[in-house]
């Protein structure tokens, strides 16, 4: 994969704002009962359009996705961290194409979608850095690198239509899935996932056949952080749905009410109160179609 450092004025207000847009489709995409393809509006401004994966690819990727943005007026958005890397690929007026790779976030974020623009990309799981990639991203971890225009086969025309970027970014990745997964890894990633990070190294660990320090020595390598650091970012996401219900402590996932909301603060600075509030909607991850 070619790729070079981001910097100056397009690191700073295209890449870093762009960023934060995506996650007005957390809910979508994290929302197990979603849809295969799916349209949503968000704001009576931001458009929403995603699609789940082939079986082939199921382990690799959550979902591809596309936000738009066709008003005059930029969109504040406020973001948090969900335990997503993402292939970006943007487009304005000013960047008619400019593709991204970010990396795991632990940060809350504000931003900005600006106006009459377009962002379409791909949610990649945990294993995807190995077998897709096929390079770490532990060294973006709360950062981003910019790609070469062109990759994976995608061009500026490709961004016009939503099925055309999909079918093209399947067939590459499904080309990159050359070595067979690691039985222990699959298990790990699917028992990480089916749990919404509500288990432990040990249990892991036992179930995967697989010592404790290879696996978060796997994490850091590859992703960035600890094994626990990435399940406790699982648990707070999946919190969302009771949040956006009005739910101040969810029934799962969590031992006691204090654990849960020095979690949500540690990860949004906010209290579950304040997130369940939602003022003037700019929490968008807690969005939903309901």
């Amino acid at each position: 994969m070619s790729a070079s450092m981001t910097n100056g004025y397009l690191l700073s207000i295209t890449v870093i704002t762009i960023s934060l847009a995506f996650d007005a489709l957390h809910y979508i995409l994290h929302n197990q009962h979603s849809p295969d393809y799916c349209d949503y509006a968000m704001k009576d401004t931001i458009q929403l359009t995603s699609s789940a994966p082939s079986e082939e690819l199921s382990h690799f990727v959550e979902s591809f996705w596309m936000i738009e943005n066709p008003s005059d007026e930029d969109e504040e958005l406020s973001t948090f961290p969900d335990g997503g890397i993402d292939l970006y690929f943007f487009h304005s007026a000013e960047y008619p194409l400019h593709i991204s790779l970010v990396g795991l976030e632990t940060d809350a974020k504000v931003g900005t979608m600006p106006s009459h623009s377009r962002l379409l990309g791909v949610r990649l799981k945990i294993l995807a850095s190995e077998y897709l990639l096929g390079m770490p991203v532990a060294d973006i971890l709360n950062d981003r690198i910019t790609l070469d225009n062109g990759f994976a086969g995608i061009h500026l025309d490709d961004l016009q239509c939503f099925d055309t970027f999909h079918e093209k970014l399947s067939l590459y990745f499904s080309s990159q899935l050359i070595t067979p997964i690691d039985p222990r890894k699959k298990i790990m990633s699917e028992l990480i996932y089916r749990t919404n990070g509500a288990i432990t190294v040990t249990e892991i660990a036992k179930s995967a056949n697989w010592s404790s320090r290879q696996i978060n020595r796997y994490f850091t390598k590859w992703l960035g952080l600890p094994l626990k650091s990435y399940c406790d970012i699982l648990r707070f996401r999946n919190s969302f749905d009771t949040l956006k219900m009005g739910e101040l402590f969810p029934e799962e996932g969590f031992n006691d009410q204090s654990h849960y909301i020095k979690l949500i603060k540690k990860y949004s600075r906010l209290t579950p109160k304040q997130l369940a509030q939602d003022e003037n909607d700019r929490f968008v991850q807690l969005y939903s179609d309901d």
